[in-house]
């Protein structure tokens, strides 16, 4: 009697459909992932401009000096903030941040508009000029340049109608979502 031989490995039409099924997979998958992306970057954005934020009030408590936060344009996440040397008329970088690091698709929008830069004073607080209380930015919008689904974030820098009492004061990072604003309670992530 002959021994009769098992076919080994997969036919043409299986190997096809294999293919097929991962293709409609990624295709599914493929509009969550790129807004995942988008919205990664947005928050990489956001976090790195409060943390300078932050980082620039902290330096100017510690130096007891005025320290100026500052971006490079009107629309792109590249910033850097410094403070006078000892001659006042010297600018010396403390620390500076490019956009690529982040998110090269992000944009940013500074209100009010054409101010690119807000100064700390030696308490940490933001130094208003009494003659022009608008001398400054008080709030930054993060979003993408790509249309589609994604997460705006803002940072208000200095809130011209703080809020009420036990909500977070000054400098803070927030949704602008409506939706979250009009929850009961609110969401605390909320603007």
């Amino acid at each position: 009697m002959a021994a009769c031989r098992q076919p080994r490995g997969f036919t043409l039409i299986e190997i096809f459909i294999a293919l097929l099924i991962v293709a409609l997979l990624f295709l599914i998958g493929m509009p969550s992932f790129t807004s995942f992306l988008r919205n990664s970057e947005i928050r990489s954005t956001a976090e790195s401009i409060i943390n300078g934020l932050r980082a620039a009030t902290s330096e100017a408590a510690n130096r007891n000096k005025k320290v100026t936060f500052e971006f490079a344009s009107a629309t792109g996440a590249d910033w850097s903030f410094w403070v006078f040397d000892d001659d006042g008329v010297t600018k010396k970088t403390i620390q500076s941040y490019s956009k690529k690091e982040a998110g090269s698709s992000t944009k940013i929008t500074l209100s009010p508009a054409g101010q690119l830069m807000v100064t700390f004073n030696g308490l940490g607080r933001v130094d208003i000029d009494p003659a022009s209380p608008n001398n400054h930015i008080r709030q930054i919008d993060i979003d993408s340049v790509v249309a589609g689904e994604a997460r705006p974030q803002r940072i208000i820098v200095d809130d011209p109608n703080p809020p009420a009492a036990g909500k977070p004061r000054g400098l803070r990072m927030c949704d602008p979502a409506p939706a979250l604003a009009a929850l009961t309670p609110p969401d605390p992530r909320a603007c």
